[in-house]
């Protein structure tokens, strides 16, 4: 099998930032390496910020000198263990290749493990192969760790900001890898592969990653601004972000009237402390988009506003005024507020909600609470059906029906006007939407869960209309997807085990 290995493509300039005074400072860039032992089944790290890939890290120590094993991340899902060993036996010979795949799905988790037997090839591996195109994405190399303790610690972790979209890993790497052995370097990405516009670069010391700050942090990259920091782990971020919310100076405020000036604005804030700034969105015509912003020197002021004008009436209309927040915290509190109308509906129809299948395509939501209501009180019923109307399909396309069609609207046209208003009116008054065609299952939720046992006591597998009915409480997906791993895992290990006995091993012991 051949893989579609190609070298990747020329870093985007750097022009605006001078290395060569620094590059004295480099450190030397070789390390031990010790050996791992793969898992297929690692999940990943909790703070995706930061650089933590799954048992990959620092090179360590030397209790195996004779061996080198590379982590190999961001690779396409179609990547195979033979087209990692065609692009690494380039180097040297190569011990044992893995690619971790899901333990259910064994679908590949975008990363592998490269072992080769002596360090040496290890280190020509990372050097020339790092970056490497594989499937039309640049593959990152690192030394492989065991120890997550050294990956969590953070000592020479760099955050940057403010990057150029044309800036991507291997251009991150080259930048920074005059200030000390690099670790891992990562560019954030979406799920389309565009850059977010801000990276990481992982250092072996501290004192390297404290020299890369001083003296790239400000400079200019790719003709923009970078900010180069020590990077702070997401409780920190989050217990200062805690701290800013209770401090706010900063307010936002909404359903503002269209005519409102910019003066009015700030008089208005005005009279409850000294601002700073004030001002209305507008489009670039002028006109008021109806909300803006106002920062208050002080934290008491800000909050005084926030109290006396929300929902107050201006100009008639209610204003909201709150705590401005940044997109990620609104997205936030929103997915908060979803998942506790989600658990909050989950609890109040638990044991109480049942799932049939297998029903009629004629059965209707009024048929299906009549079939149930010899069991109890039901509060609902609902047949599940498709989005359009169920005779779309069947919809005329004969020659002779466009015509009929065709005739009958030139003799509507032909009316008379009255006829014609009355026609209107007739078409303006609501009417009933044409259901879609039935999906064979729905709902049926009672009133209390002694109800709902008793429904799938009584009608599970009774013969309803020729078919015989599946009634069960019904589960949350994500419920059902757990206990279908579960089953298609049993399987598999039971397979394994029926596999090993046909072929004389002995068997596993769960």
């Amino acid at each position: 099998m051949s893989a579609e290995v190609a070298n990747g493509p020329a870093p985007p300039s750097l022009e605006r930032l001078s290395l060569a005074d620094v590059q004295k400072d480099a450190g030397p860039n070789g390390a031990t390496t010790n050996g791992t032992t793969l898992n297929t089944n690692i999940q990943s790290p909790a703070d995706t910020d930061a650089i933590q890939t799954p048992s990959s890290a620092v090179p360590g120590g030397g209790n195996q000198p004779h061996s080198a094993s590379l982590y190999v991340g961001e690779l396409d899902a179609a990547v195979t263990e033979a087209m990692l060993f065609e692009l690494f036996s380039s180097i040297g010979q190569v011990a044992s290749i893995r690619v971790c795949r899901d333990a259910v799905t064994r679908r590949s988790l975008g990363y592998a493990y490269v072992n080769y037997n002596n360090t040496a090839d290890g280190e020509r591996a990372l050097e020339e192969l790092n970056y490497t195109i594989i499937k039309g994405r640049p593959c990152r190399i690192m030394w492989s760790q065991r120890d997550p303790a050294l990956r969590k610690t953070g000592q020479g972790n760099v955050f940057i900001k403010n990057l150029d979209t044309a800036i991507d890993n291997k251009a991150l790497h080259d930048t920074f890898a005059a200030f000390g052995n690099i670790l891992s370097c990562k560019v954030a990405q979406d799920e389309f592969g565009n850059s977010k516009g801000y990276g990481f670069v992982h250092y072996e010391t501290g004192e390297a990653a404290t020299n890369a700050i001083k003296h790239v942090n400000g400079m200019l990259l790719n003709e923009k601004k970078v900010f180069v920091g020590h990077h702070i782990p997401r409780k920190d971020r989050d217990s200062k972000f805690d701290e800013m919310k209770a401090n706010f100076t900063n307010i936002y405020v909404k359903n503002i009237h269209p005519d409102t000036s910019d003066d009015e604005f700030r008089a208005l804030f005005e009279k409850y402390g000294e601002i700073t700034s004030a001002s209305i969105a507008r489009e670039e015509t002028g006109k008021n988009r109806g909300f803006g912003f106002v920062n208050y020197v002080k934290h008491g002021d800000a909050a005084n506003a926030v109290e006396e004008l929300h929902d107050k009436d201006f100009r008639g209309q209610n204003l909201y005024v709150g705590r401005a927040q940044k997109k990620h915290e609104r997205e936030e509190e929103l997915r908060k507020q979803h998942e506790a109308a989600r658990a909050e509906k989950v609890s109040k129809y638990q044991g109480v909600n049942l799932y049939v299948k297998n029903l009629e395509d004629d059965i209707d939501d009024d048929k299906l609470r009549e079939i149930f209501s010899a069991a109890g009180t039901i509060t609902s019923a609902k047949v599940m059906r498709d989005a359009g109307p169920s005779d779309r399909s069947d919809s005329p396309s004969s020659d002779k029906d466009k015509e009929d069609r065709r005739e009958a609207k030139e003799g509507e046209d032909e009316k008379p006007e009255e006829d014609k208003e009355d026609g209107v009116k007739k078409e303006n008054r609501p009417t009933k939407k044409p259901l879609g065609k039935s999906k064979g299952f729905g709902f049926v939720c009672f009133s209390n869960p002694d109800e709902a046992t008793k429904a799938v006591t009584d009608f599970n597998q009774k013969m309803v209309r020729g078919k015989p009915l599946y009634v069960a409480l019904a589960q949350r997906k994500d419920v059902r997807k757990n206990q279908l791993e579960a089953s298609i895992q049993q399987r598999n290990q039971i397979r394994m085990q029926q596999a090993a006995a046909a072929a004389g091993m002995p068997q596993q012991v769960a």
